[in-house]
């Protein structure tokens, strides 16, 4: 069973007790392309609370309900630790870069540019205080490839040979949230093709430039089948991979 975060975000939590706030983002790691963490959302909309829920706690989806089980009670799940306590890279290096001033240029979201501009009145409380100098930048602790899954939505995605479209969506195993796939929108280079790649084929995520690199070439992306249905991908891809639908073709060349 392979199961979309683009699904996946549009579902219920299932504590233990009762049903409780919504999946709000998935954060994986990009070495080892599993699922670490959930980030619930509970309460109202406005004035709600996220939790972080650990991979362990996750239960097996209900599709025909939309719900995703953990083994936490209400209590528990509003009590839990907050995102902050397991931020991704991308908040990792924002936050760095108000801290000191030095900015890269990196995004806040699926295509959207993050600039000095959009962080001026955070910058100004560090400025007021007489840091008007950029700082020396210091290690940050932090998981280096812990990847928010709503952050990298919307990377350009670069073959071997030049640019074959953006992530659009993430397949993941609900037996062992194994990150299985990326599904590539192809974009204006192929129209309305979306296609799927192992995500062992990526070989860098890059925070910084919004970008991931894969060890395909742009021909065997033009070749591979289009992605119609999840349930065209079987699970047994990783043991005959050149069989499986969407990976036709996409072996890395």
């Amino acid at each position: 069973m392979l199961i979309s975060y683009d699904d996946l975000r549009h579902y219920a939590i299932r504590a233990a007790d009762e049903r409780t706030g919504r999946v709000q983002d998935i954060y994986f790691d990009d070495h080892a392309w599993k699922v670490r963490y959930l980030v619930a959302h509970t309460g109202f909309l406005l004035v709600g609370r996220e939790s972080l829920v650990g991979a362990e706690k996750l239960g097996k989806p209900d599709t025909e309900r939309a719900e995703l089980p953990v083994d936490l009670t209400a209590e528990e799940l509003k009590s839990a630790e907050t995102p902050e306590t397991a931020a991704p890279v991308s908040e990792q290096e924002k936050q760095r870069a108000i801290e000191t001033g030095i900015w890269p240029q990196f995004i806040v979201g699926p295509g959207v540019a993050f600039t000095p501009v959009l962080a001026q009145e955070q910058l100004a409380d560090v400025w007021a205080a007489g840091d008007n100098e950029p700082k020396t930048p210091e290690p940050r602790p932090g998981d280096p490839n812990l990847r928010s899954m709503h952050e990298v939505t919307g990377y350009k995605v670069s073959a071997t040979d030049g640019e074959i479209g953006s992530v659009s969506d993430f397949l993941v195993d609900p037996e062992d949230w194994a990150v299985k796939h990326l599904v590539i929108d192809t974009g204006s280079w192929l129209p309305g093709k979306r296609v799927v790649i192992i995500s062992d084929w990526v070989t860098e995520v890059d925070w910084t430039a919004g970008r991931i690199h894969v060890d395909v070439n742009q021909n065997a992306i033009e070749e591979s089948p289009e992605l119609t249905k999840i349930e065209d991908l079987r699970r047994s891809h990783d043991d005959d991979p050149l069989g499986a639908y969407g990976t036709l073709g996409l072996w890395p060349m």
